[in-house]
Formats: C-alpha cells, structure tokens, sequence
C-alpha cells in the first residue's frame, strides 16, 4: 500500500470551525483515496514522539510517498495550548527529514488575516510585531517546500517569499449528500454561516422581504445573531426564519433548500477566499448565489453550481423572482451541481495532493 506522511501542528480531533474541520477531513481524504497515513501531529510532545517514530522507521527502510501539511492560522510555534514556544524545532526537524529522505512535500497555508490591518488593530501593536515576524519565518523556512497550496491561486499575492513555481491552489471539498428536493411551493433559500461586522447580509435580508413567494432559512450561531439581531428587522412578512442549528442538525434544512446562499458584502478579503460553506452547499447538490466579484461568485459562475449577483437588494430580489418563476431553470441548476460536486470531494482533493507530488518525483 503506497504511504503518505500527514503533518499538523495541532490535534486532528475534536476541531469545530471550518478551518478546524479541514485538517481532519483531509487526513481521513487520504485514508479513502488509499494510503497508508503516518501522522506527526498534536501538540508539541506528541510530535516530538512522533518524529521519534518516524527516524527509526525510515532507517529500517519505510518509505513515503510524499508528505502533506496543514498550517495553523497562528505561527506554528504558538500553537502549544499556553501559546508559548516550548518546541520550537520539532517541524523544522521533521522538515529536514523529508528532504534527507528526498520525499516530496506541500503544505496548506489557509490563511493571510495576519496581512491586513485588521489583524493589528485586533490583536494589538506590540503582539502583530511578534507575530508577524514569526510568520515571516515560517514562510522563508517553507520555501524548501515542493508546493505550498492555497485556498485560492488569488492570495499567492498576499503570501511573501514563496515562489510562483511553488504556488497551486487546494480549496476545501465536501462530503455528498442526497438531499434533493421537489421544486414546488415558495423558493426556499439557506444561509449557513456566521453574521456579524464581517459576515455582513443586509442586502439579503431586504430582497427576501421584497420578494413574495420565497423564504429564507438563515442558520448562524445563536451569540454571532444576539449580537447583530438589532441590525437585521425580519419585517412583518414571516419570511425569515434564524435557525441555530449545527453538525447533523442542519441536514433537515437543507432538505427544505432549493438554493443556497453567499451574498455576503464584498471585502478585499473575499477577493481570494475559498469558504469552507461554499464546497458544503456544493456537495449537497444546492445551487449556490454568491456575491459577483468575490472569489466564491466567480468560482460557482465558472463550474456551474449557481450564479453571481450583485450585492444589493434590487438585483437580489430581481434574481430570486426570476428563479421563483422559472423551475425549469432552477432544474437545471441542481441537475449541474449534482454533476460537478463528486469532483469537489475532500477524496479529490487528496488525490490532486498525491498527483501532484507524484509528479515531483516523475519529474525529478
């Protein structure tokens, strides 16, 4: 059986969030697509007994095939619970090992926050200097790397010291479901996801209350809505409803979905960024809308699993009316999803991983 390294400097389990939820679906991914995994991951003692394992192992001739790692939001040096560097040499160490042992290697860097700033008003001054010289490291130290995926080709910009030659982009995928509906009564939308100062639908809230005949499932975290419930009147039309559901909880509505949502407010942010949510919808077979412009709109307008429009009201409403009228069109719509989704599978992502690398070593 062919045999893959996976690296995270965190534990795989019991991960919630989207970016949290990833790693472990693409350990499992590799599992599915066939290889035998050896993992170095956890916190900083358990890599250290890993890598351990893992010198004796390849001098008694264990061979890998490649190897594959997530990254951590923080530098990986904060990633111990207290947040303080007590092994700062252990996935440098494991790096050298890979490139002892000629073994191809890429890793998934998921995020750029730390780039903005955003990110310096929110965690202070005198802790975004720190950090990002961390981060600086991190990125000098990963140009050792055969290929450094991103969620989208479109943040290769905002990354330093990488090379374009390094660059490919790995988004996230899905697991399918079959939760298809029949396309009677009102056009019924989902909304999975956060709301708040960023996560920002106001537009959206007011094209579902002008437009008869549709219905919003909007599903957020309870405090993420106490927080902003102010901001967001439901209008008398009951129309709205806030879900607070999560995990298999949400499987009922989306069985109650025709469509699914992304018409977030743009941000320079969204230019590049691969939601987590959007490859969910995706794998349940749901058209999705997403906002024209943002990476996500361009990306269901170029496979086919929905369409852009633009963020406002006016346009919102103009195109969930037209859809409302027109099940023929929304048929079609799902018919497509359902046809693209099983190439956007965390299992296909895994093998675009071990091809990937495995041309590396074909080419080397």
């Amino acid at each position: 059986m062919p045999t893959m390294l996976f690296h995270a400097p965190y534990p795989l389990h019991g991960r919630q969030t989207g970016s949290g939820v990833r790693p472990g679906k693409m350990r499992r991914a590799f599992e599915d697509a066939g290889f035998d995994v050896v993992e170095v991951a956890g916190h900083g003692q358990e890599r250290v007994r890993a890598l351990r394992r893992l010198r004796r192992d390849l001098r008694r001739g264990l061979r890998l095939d490649f190897a594959y790692a997530e990254n951590s939001t923080m530098p990986t040096l904060l990633t111990q619970p207290h947040h303080l560097p007590t092994h700062p040499a252990v996935d440098l160490m494991l790096l050298r090992l890979l490139r002892r042992h000629r073994v191809p290697t890429g890793l998934f860097y998921r995020d750029v926050y730390w780039r903005f700033p955003a990110y310096t008003a929110d965690v202070g001054r005198l802790f975004a200097t720190g950090t990002k010289t961390l981060y600086h490291a991190e990125l000098l130290a990963y140009r050792a790397l055969d290929r450094v995926y991103l969620p989208s080709t479109k943040m290769a910009s905002f990354v330093p010291w990488i090379t374009p030659e390094q660059v490919d982009q790995l988004p996230p995928g899905a697991a399918v479901h079959d939760s298809r509906r029949d396309q009677d009564g009102e056009l019924t939308l989902l909304y999975v996801g956060n709301v708040s100062d960023y996560y920002r639908m106001h537009e959206l809230f007011r094209a579902v209350d002008a437009a008869d005949g549709v219905r919003l499932l909007f599903c957020t975290p309870r405090e993420s809505w106490e927080a902003v419930q102010q901001d967001y009147p439901l209008g008398d039309s009951g129309r709205i409803e806030i879900h607070h559901a999560r995990g298999e909880a949400l499987l009922p509505l989306f069985a109650r979905a025709h469509l699914t949502l992304l018409t977030v407010e743009p941000a320079p942010y969204r230019d590049f960024a691969a939601p987590v949510k959007l490859f969910e919808y995706i794998g349940h077979g749901k058209p999705v809308l997403a906002t024209e412009g943002t990476h996500a709109g361009e990306l269901v307008q170029s496979i086919g699993a929905g369409r852009q429009v633009a963020y406002s009201a006016p346009a919102i409403a103009g195109l969930l009316t037209e859809l409302r009228d027109d099940r023929e069109a929304l048929v079609e719509m799902t018919d497509r999803v359902e046809q693209v989704r099983h190439g956007h599978t965390w299992q296909a992502r895994a093998e675009q991983v071990a091809a990937d690398l495995g041309a590396v070593v074909s080419g080397s």
